[in-house]
Order: C-alpha cells, then structure tokens, then sequence
C-alpha cells in the first residue's frame, strides 16, 4: 500500500483491518440501534467518532486516523456511493446475503 505521495506504507494492512472493523461495527450498531439513530448521521460521521476512540492520542494518531478514513473511501466505491452520504441509519441495509441463501426469495433458480 502507497500514500497520494507514493511512500509505502508498512502499518497499511493494519490499518486496512482497522476499517474493516469499523465497517462490521457500523452494521451491528445500524441494525440494532437504527430506530434511535439520526438519518442525518452519516457512515463517514461514525468512522470519524471511531478514529478518535481507536486512536486517542500520540506520535501517530492523526496520521492513522486519516489514513483509516481515506480507506473507507474504499467501501463507498465497493457500494457506489460516497460514505459521506450514505445513512449510519440504513446502513445495515447494505449487507450481503450469500447467493441462494435468504430463505425469503423464492421461485428463483440457484443455479
């Protein structure tokens, strides 16, 4: 992994699994709270709330914490929408369900 300068990054996949924790975070919270949540709260809103948890303070908590929040650009292009506007409200919407494994579709073909 490179920065926007092209120096390598060494903590980059440690960063990068600190994203997607956040991500798997942002769906338990939308599911499970999404009736209290704000719709103006957007996914990008509580990735920065998480940065300043995870990375309180330091040599290189500023840099991590806009390192994680440049990678969460990833999961708005992974989706196509921007994670500054989609909902922390509806988020849970956008998890995957395995092919052939919601019980609810019927009459499709699973092959």
């Amino acid at each position: 992994m490179f920065d926007e300068y092209g120096n390598h990054i060494a903590d980059g996949p440690q960063m990068m699994e600190e994203m997607w924790g956040i991500i798997v975070e942002a769906f338990k919270i939308s599911a499970s709270e999404t009736s209290t949540i704000d719709s103006g709260k957007s996914l990008f809103d509580f990735f920065e709330q998480k940065v300043l948890e995870i990375f309180p303070s330091g040599e290189h908590a500023e840099r991590s914490r806009k390192l994680v929040l440049q990678l969460a650009e990833i999961w708005g292009a992974f989706v196509g929408s921007s994670v500054k506007t989609q909902s922390l409200k509806f988020f849970w919407l956008e998890e995957c369900i395995d092919g052939g494994a919601y019980p609810g579709l019927t009459g499709f073909d699973e092959n």
